[in-house]
């Protein structure tokens, strides 16, 4: 009897570890959903802010600099702003 019990005892303690291990588990998967949500929304705030500064220095560049050089350095910055939006 005592025998059966302490079976059943040890059965009941494995299944709570079991259960305890899952739970952990699950947590830290939700804790690693969430922070890469929070990463993803921060690249792309920073990807918004770095194509807006491009986009105005492409645009005081080509107000400023005429001529082959000027079209050479839209260029690389219209490159740029293709770079960031593809990223």
């Amino acid at each position: 009897m005592f025998d059966t019990l302490d079976k059943l005892w040890k059965e009941l303690q494995k299944n709570v570890q079991k259960a305890n291990v899952r739970a952990i588990g699950r947590a830290i998967n939700q804790n690693t959903v969430a922070n890469k949500n929070k990463v993803e929304k921060a690249v792309g705030e920073a990807l918004k802010i770095a194509n807006g500064s491009l986009k105005n220095t492409r645009v005081s560049l080509q107000q400023s600099v005429k001529g082959q050089f000027g079209k050479k350095v839209t260029e690389v910055f219209e490159q740029q702003q293709q770079t960031l939006d593809d990223f």
